[in-house]
């Protein structure tokens, strides 16, 4: 009887206990599938499921140590909607921090089924109101954001990065890799810094340059490039309009674009340069002779003008007068295969191999399929094509007596200790030209700029050795063909006797009163070099001094005398009439002070009404 009853009591709690733990089977079962049903219909992303850290984006240097990209944390606010709908208290603080009503919030968690972010990447004390919150479903995920701290600096450079943290333009893309490689065994998930040739003074005066360029010449865009000619470091690169790379979407797409290494299009009179320069190496280019130029050069019927009758001239002055006929008498005789090969070694036609995404070759017709009408024209810069950085670099072997130089971006790369993991020097490509031939060149130049097209470059810089040549082309599209529009264009150096920088300026379609390179690019040439002196120059060169003050016929402030207001431009004229002379006053044209009215040194009272002609010395 014991044992029977005990055989009883032992089998009835043998099936409790196999109730209990089916039971429990069942409860597990049933949270399982809704835990899987959760999972299946709010999936979080592998970004939020993953327990591993991103890899956090290395900075961006300038050539100083000026951060111009860096990585700051953020918050993203995500929802799994299955679970929110079970729970809505606090949605109104939800709401609220997000930038939803309350109504919509509701609206968009009930209409979903998979998670989807709310926000993505908030500032930290944004997001804290919603860390005290208790609220079912809410993710919030600490993630890294990029941010450019001087906005639109140097913006096609930089590029962006996406929502996801990969670059997407500029440097942030094509070294992308780099910025998100962490040291071999690092546990600090930091990726490797970038420290670029740029220097942000230089950067900033050129694009302030090129923006007042812009306004003042009505232009489509304008970009331009500042190489340290005796290195081919890039120390400023821009082109106009830019954007903010901190929200690169409120900008047009065409601002993204990096112009001065992807616009191609015919450079005009600066192409003459590489012209003058295969004359020179093939022992074509004799100073006695003489060009008389009718104003035209024709051959079977084709026709080149140029500007007006030159007559006589040697070739300086040819290059003075940028006359056309001078330039294709002169290379005539040179076979087509000897000045095909010598732009090749210029860099015509091929990419620079810049580290940057985008750049475009240019276009350099194979000789075989050169005309008689070619024949003519590519030696004065047309029917050639070129980006602005490949025709700077070109020229910058002429400053840098023959020794063409790739293009520097990048100077090195260190870690998140700031150890140097690589550096970069520069090296030169090869030979283009002799140091005899390249000086030659630079003294063409230097008169070019002191009484030839480019005199506006030279225009209160007296006391500057500087030297360059201007370039005035026709635009061509595939759609239009050779238009009424202009493209003006600026390229030289400082010093002349032993460049430092080389210096390329490009305006695209000048609607102003002008549309010259000497009377769009030139003055800006003057302008952004005068700003960078200071900034770029070494030694003790005698050619650099103070710059020229203009001087008033009566003492500065007196009051009662007409001031000389000569070679002022529109800008300085504006500043110093209006405040001082304020009244009803005629500025007529464009560039500088030419003839003013009451004339210096006459007596003024208010109320004043004065007069102004605008214009370009020589031109």
């Amino acid at each position: 009887m014991i044992d029977g009853k005990q055989t009883k009591h032992t089998g009835q709690f043998t099936l409790r206990y196999k109730l209990a733990l089916l039971a429990l089977l069942v409860v597990f079962a049933v949270l399982a599938f809704r835990a899987i049903e959760l999972a299946i219909a709010s999936p979080l992303p592998p970004s939020v499921i993953g327990e591993a850290q991103k890899v956090r984006r290395g900075v961006i240097f300038d050539a100083r140590g000026h951060e111009l990209a860096i990585s700051r944390d953020t918050v993203s606010v995500g929802i799994k909607p299955l679970e929110a709908r079970l729970q809505t208290e606090g949605a109104d603080v939800l709401a609220r921090v997000t930038g939803f009503s309350r109504a919509d919030l509701i609206q968009k968690i009930k209409a979903s089924e998979k998670f989807f972010y709310l926000k993505r990447k908030m500032p930290p004390e944004e997001a804290a109101p919603l860390r005290k919150l208790d609220l079912a479903g809410l993710v919030l995920q600490n993630e890294p954001d990029r941010y450019y701290p001087n906005q639109r600096l140097a913006s096609q450079i930089l590029g962006f990065t996406g929502l996801d943290g990969e670059g997407l333009a500029g440097v942030e893309f094509s070294q992308n890799q780099t910025l998100t490689r962490s040291r071999s065994g690092s546990q600090d998930f930091i990726g490797q810094n970038i420290h670029l040739t740029i220097n942000s003074f230089v950067q900033h005066q050129l694009e302030k340059t090129l923006a007042a360029g812009l306004e003042d010449s009505v232009s489509k865009q304008a970009m331009g490039v500042i190489i340290e000619t005796q290195t081919g470091r890039i120390l400023a690169m821009s082109s106009q309009p830019d954007f903010d790379p901190n929200a690169p979407n409120k900008s047009p797409e065409s601002t993204w674009k990096n112009l001065p290494i992807s616009f191609q299009y015919e450079p005009g009179s600066t192409f003459k340069i590489f012209t003058m320069a295969a004359l020179l190496r093939e022992n074509m280019l004799d100073e006695s002779t003489e060009y008389n130029c009718p104003g035209y050069f024709e051959y079977k019927g084709r026709k080149v003008s140029c500007t007006h009758k030159h007559g006589r001239q040697n070739f300086t002055e040819v290059m003075q007068n940028s006359c056309n006929y001078g330039v294709i008498t002169a290379s005539w005789q040179l076979p087509v295969l000897k000045l095909y090969e010598n732009l090749k070694a210029f860099g015509i036609g091929s990419v620079s191999e810049i580290p940057l995404p985008g750049e475009a070759r240019g276009q350099l017709a194979n000789p075989k399929d050169w005309d008689y009408f070619l024949k003519m024209t590519i030696p004065i810069g047309h029917g050639v094509s070129v980006t602005p950085l490949q025709l700077a670099l070109g020229v910058n072997a002429i400053g840098n007596d023959g020794n063409l130089m790739p293009p520097m971006i990048i100077d090195k790369i260190t870690d998140s200790q700031g150890r140097v993991v690589e550096r970069f020097q520069p090296q030169v490509k090869y030979r283009v030209t002799t140091i005899e031939n390249a000086r030659k060149m630079r003294e063409t130049l230097r008169a070019v700029v002191k009484s030839g097209t480019g005199a506006g470059a030279d225009l209160r810089l007296k006391e500057y050795d500087v030297c360059g040549k201007t370039g005035t082309s026709v635009k061509w599209t595939r759609k239009e063909g050779y238009s009424n529009k202009y493209q003006a264009s600026f390229v030289g150096f400082f010093p002349c006797a032993k460049p430092e920088i080389t210096i390329m300026l490009m305006f695209d379609e000048p609607r102003g009163e002008y549309h010259q390179g000497a009377t769009v690019a030139a003055p800006a040439f003057r302008r952004v070099l005068k700003e960078i002196i200071p900034a770029i120059h070494v030694g003790e060169l005698s050619e650099v001094k103070q710059l020229p003050t203009p001087q008033y016929r009566a003492v500065q402030g007196e009051k009662g005398i007409m001031p000389d207001f000569r070679f002022f431009s529109k800008k300085e004229l504006m500043f110093q009439v209006l405040s001082k002379y304020p009244g009803d006053h005629q500025v007529k044209g464009a560039g500088y002070v030419l003839s003013q009215s009451p004339a210096p040194g006459t007596p003024v009272n208010p109320p004043y009404s004065f007069s102004f002609q605008l214009g370009f010395p020589d031109e």
